[in-house]
């Protein structure tokens, strides 16, 4: 079972699976604010979704472009 942001970042992802997702893209989805999102907030929650990926045996789903943001491979 998926947290509602954690959902959220795995529909993005897998909506535009082969392409890089920016990190502004996700912040915009998750929080959907004109606040301060701190940067390091969405680093938490991809971390989060991936040790719930890994204790269901999926590893290295999700791809971190440096400066760019994310992906999931094709």
């Amino acid at each position: 079972e998926l947290t509602k942001n954690e959902f959220k970042i795995m529909e993005l992802l897998m909506k535009r699976k082969g392409r890089v997702v920016p990190r502004e893209d996700f912040i915009q989805a998750l929080w959907d604010t004109e606040d301060f999102i701190d940067d390091n907030t969405l680093t938490v929650n991809v971390a989060r979704l991936r040790q719930r990926l890994k204790s269901m045996g999926v590893e290295e789903l999700i791809s971190t472009k440096k400066g760019l943001g994310y992906l999931i491979e094709e």
